[in-house]
């Protein structure tokens, strides 16, 4: 019984599967990759690495220019 639920989900599976899917299950991984790097810059350049996570995940080119553009954090004074 087990056995035939199985291959009747994974039957299913397959048919739901489409170019679709990897295009989108690809844009995700990108978008993943391109806020990683934002971050990443915006870290190195001493602003808020989840902010600019964030804005790299939904604008990844824009966002990902915009951080190369602008400059360095001024140091906070103590």
């Amino acid at each position: 019984m087990f056995v035939s639920l199985l291959s009747e989900m994974t039957a299913q599976l397959v048919e739901w599967s489409s170019g679709w899917t990897y295009v989108m299950f690809g844009a995700l991984i990108l978008m993943i990759i391109m806020g990683t790097c934002t971050g990443a810059v915006a870290t190195g350049k001493g602003r808020s690495m989840q902010w600019w996570f964030l804005i790299g995940f939904f604008l990844p080119v824009l966002g990902l220019a915009i951080i190369y553009l602008m400059k360095p954090a001024a140091p906070k004074a103590e």
